[in-house]
């Protein structure tokens, strides 16, 4: 009796299931309305590297005199990637607002970013930053003329030069800590605007389409 029982209800599941299926098929098939209207769209879409930012500290004689030859250098950094804030204003009014890490456990890998905002049809004063939330003033770049003008001793003597140099190439392959537009973009209806990072020029710029055109601030 149990035995009938456990098909009977393995039958009516099965039987639901077949029947729950064929109703997301059909939904899957029907036609979706879509009414673009005349909203246009401002879209952000860049990627860059966050900053390493390495706090730093200079140590004193006594300390290095205490450390092994190899690994005797005035300056004791710790590192870590920065974060920033992004914020956009339209016409003089907040459209949006957010933190953006790199991705990764870490927030070491790239950062992408992609937002997209609604627009009315016609001309807009649209203003987007992009800044490093992190401020410090003990940082490598600040460490760098004093290990630059003291060189570590030991075998690995020039070695805070050559650390100098290599924060710098850093700093360059990352996104600046400030990052700023200011512009007045003419909007045609469904169309749409992109402002984008250009790592060579290292800013922002926009780029558009035949339906919105960038005009003066």
């Amino acid at each position: 009796m149990s035995g009938h029982r456990a098909a009977t209800r393995l039958a009516v599941s099965g039987a639901a299931t077949a029947a729950a299926l064929v109703l997301l098929a059909r939904a899957s098939a029907a036609p979706v309305p879509w009414h673009a209207g005349d909203v246009a769209r401002l879209r952000l879409s860049w990627s860059a590297r966050p900053e390493r930012i390495e706090v730093c500290r200079t140590r004193s004689a006594e300390e290095i005199a205490k450390m092994p030859e190899h690994m005797r250098q005035r300056t004791e950094c710790e590192g870590r990637f920065a974060s920033y804030a992004l914020r956009v204003t339209v016409d003089g009014q907040v459209a949006g607002e957010a933190e953006v890490r790199g991705a990764g456990l870490r927030h070491d890998r790239p950062i992408y970013l992609l937002r997209e905002f609604p627009m009315p049809a016609g001309a807009h004063r649209v203003r987007v930053s992009f800044t490093r939330r992190e401020t410090t003033d003990d940082d490598a770049a600040a460490f760098a003329p004093v290990a630059a003008a003291e060189a570590d001793t030991g075998l690995y003597a020039g070695r805070a030069d050559r650390e100098a140099a290599e924060h710098a190439r850093r700093a360059r392959a990352a996104v600046p800590p400030r990052l700023g537009l200011d512009t007045t973009l003419t909007f045609a209806p469904r169309g749409v605007a992109l402002v984008t990072f250009d790592a060579v020029a290292r800013r922002l710029e926009v780029r558009t389409g035949p339906a919105a055109s960038p005009g003066t601030p």
